[in-house]
């Protein structure tokens, strides 16, 4: 049997003592060589990533457990004097080693925002009794070394005593260090942080550590944000960060403004901090200092097309060599949206707004109608309230747009002869000439119809305007003109024929004049063999533009192979059909009942 001397530190008011404590080893617990046999074995899985040695058996960090690959030469800070609690609750407290010996810890963070690495989270052991000073040390495992070391004056961690309260020093379990390493060598490599308790000089002697999981810097990490763009007098300013790994070896930073992907101008930036993005992008190499403030010079004549920011880091003072890129989204540099589209009579109410990045110094506002061959039919200059109407709504989504705020118009325009029966776009042109044929960006609106198509039984070209006559082929279907445009044959007939049934009941199975049901009249008005709506919805083509469904097209409401009813059209968004027991044959409008499509016989 041998004895053992070890010292106890204890507070009494504001001072700290030892007390020599003098312990029996059996058999089962020997000090020997400077080596510690403990008695009690805990296991792998128990203490997973933990070890505690002396050092008699090695004098570095990492040496201890070569399946952790702790073996490297220490390279030190100067260390700090060792932890005391702060809680004098604590003074005296015995570790609950029969209880619980596992090692608890977590690395909450880690950060290489600022180029030098910050780490923190906590540890706590009933073994870290026996160890008063903590110590963090850097292992990277890439190159099998230490990178540093230093003491830790421990921080409180209420929140970890609530979950650990049996746990020696689960209070006084924080840490939050930063190593003051240059980690440009460092951000392809895989790091590990090691937490440890120990008795001696610089971390050494008996020690007992906790290897949190690696930190892998070798991602290769990027993020941008454009928090703004404004156009300005001088072209474009630009306001936001980035960030990149590759800017460790490539420190010159550049915005280039690209049009359609191309290069417009180009400006280095000096890079300003922004605490902000350290915080939520921490792992991304210097990101604290990832803020520009900036102005893209150009001449505003030539911001047209798509515009781009691309973000570049470089290795070339001119922003070439040797570079990594992200890119902003595209903004567009001219954009409008019609509002407003009412043909009243011979009137047609128009209103949007356009904005465009290029319309600098273009004072003057023009409406144009055109055809569809873009035969110009009507022009008139905005003046007065019609133009440059407050769009607080466009400027705050179109930030980037000068004239954003202010691009609203409004204008009511006369529908000219030559207009009539015609399909028609609307331009809205911004142009520095009087007579706007020159200098201009346009925003042209979606075709229109001016009373073409299909009115009533006549059907009027939508490109030239005319009353179709004879025979013409329309959407794939041939029909029969009279000479004045009226449209002949069946349908106009059959039409007819149903429309002199108003009034007349509906019986289910129905298909005389005593009675009819909705398939029933179709086959009467027609003289069809076609009894049901199946067999009738398989006569023709099915088309689906049913608004322009002509005079006397059979009209179905359901599925294409199961429609559950059948009406006959008048050709003006109008039919006549027998809807429902209870109920007589009748005309009703689309816009109250719509079919799915329709069948031209």
């Amino acid at each position: 049997m041998d004895t053992k001397k070890h010292y106890k530190m204890y507070k009494s008011n504001k001072n700290w003592f030892y007390a020599a404590i003098t312990t029996v080893a059996v058999a089962v617990g020997l000090v020997a060589g400077g080596h510690v046999a403990q008695a009690d074995t805990v296991s792998p899985d128990t203490i997973a990533q933990t070890t505690a040695v002396s050092s008699a058996a090695t004098s570095t960090a990492t040496s201890a457990a070569s399946s952790q690959q702790q073996s490297a030469a220490s390279q030190t800070s100067a260390a700090a004097p060792a932890w005391q609690p702060a809680d004098a609750n604590l003074n005296g407290q015995q570790a609950q080693s029969a209880a619980d010996q596992k090692n608890y810890g977590n690395l909450d963070n880690f950060s290489i925002a600022d180029g030098k690495l910050t780490v923190s989270g906590w540890n706590a052991s009933n073994q870290d009794a026996n160890y008063q000073d903590h110590y963090l040390i850097v292992y990277d495992q890439t190159q099998g070394k230490e990178l540093g070391r230093q003491a830790v004056t421990n921080l409180q961690r209420n929140d970890v005593q609530k979950v650990y309260p049996g746990v020696y020093n689960a209070q006084y379990s924080g840490f939050n260090n930063t190593f003051d390493l240059d980690m440009t060598p460092y951000l392809n490599d895989s790091l590990q942080i090691i937490s440890r308790y120990s008795n001696g000089t610089n971390g050494e002697a008996q020690y007992f550590d906790k290897w949190f999981g690696p930190i892998n810097l070798g991602k290769e990490q990027k993020a941008n944000s454009i928090d703004s763009v404004k156009q300005t007098a001088n072209g474009l300013q630009v306001t936001g960060w980035m960030a990149d790994d590759a800017s460790a070896t490539k420190p010159y930073a550049y915005l280039i403004l690209l049009k359609d992907g191309k290069e417009l101008t180009r400006s280095r930036v000096q890079l300003t901090d922004r605490a902000d993005v350290a915080k939520v992008k921490g792992t991304i190499y210097n990101s604290l200092h990832s803020g520009f403030n900036t102005t893209l010079n150009v001449d505003q004549a030539l911001l047209s097309g798509n515009l781009q920011i691309l973000m570049r880091f470089t290795d070339d003072a001119n922003g070439n060599g040797n570079y990594s890129d992200q890119y902003s989204k595209t903004y567009t540099s001219n954009t409008g949206y019609v509002d407003g589209y009412t043909l009243n009579n011979n009137t047609i109410h128009y209103t949007g707004w356009h904005a465009a990045t290029n319309a600098n110094g273009m004072n003057h506002q023009f409406i144009i109608v055109l055809d569809a061959n873009n035969h110009e039919l009507y022009r008139t200059e905005l003046t007065g309230n019609q133009k440059n109407i407050s769009r607080n709504d466009v400027a705050n989504v179109y930030s980037w747009i000068a004239n954003a705020n202010q691009s609203g118009f409004s204008v009511n325009i006369p529908v000219q002869a030559n207009m009539q029966h015609k399909e028609i776009r609307i331009l809205h042109r911004y142009s520095s000439s009087a007579d706007g044929n020159s200098q201009y960006v346009d925003f042209t609106s979606g075709n229109y119809s001016i009373n073409s198509g299909w009115q009533g039984d006549y059907y009027y070209d939508p490109v030239t305007g005319q009353k179709a006559t004879g025979q013409k082929v329309i959407n794939g279907v041939t029909y029969q003109f009279d000479a004045n445009g009226k449209l002949q044959s069946k349908q106009q007939n059959a039409v007819n024929r149903a429309l002199s049934m108003h009034g007349v009941p509906y019986v289910w199975g129905g298909n005389t004049p005593a009675g009819f049901d909705c398939s029933g009249l179709v086959q009467w008005a027609y003289g069809l063999s076609a009894r049901t709506t199946y067999q009738q919805q398989a006569l023709g083509a099915h088309h689906y533009d049913v608004a322009n469904a002509p005079l006397g097209a059979l009209l179905f409401f359901g599925s294409d192979t199961t429609p559950g009813h059948v009406a006959i059209s008048l050709g003006n968004g109008t039919y006549v059909h027998a809807p429902q027991p209870g109920q007589t044959v009748t005309v009703a409008s689309q816009r109250w009942y719509a079919p799915s499509f329709y069948v031209v016989l």
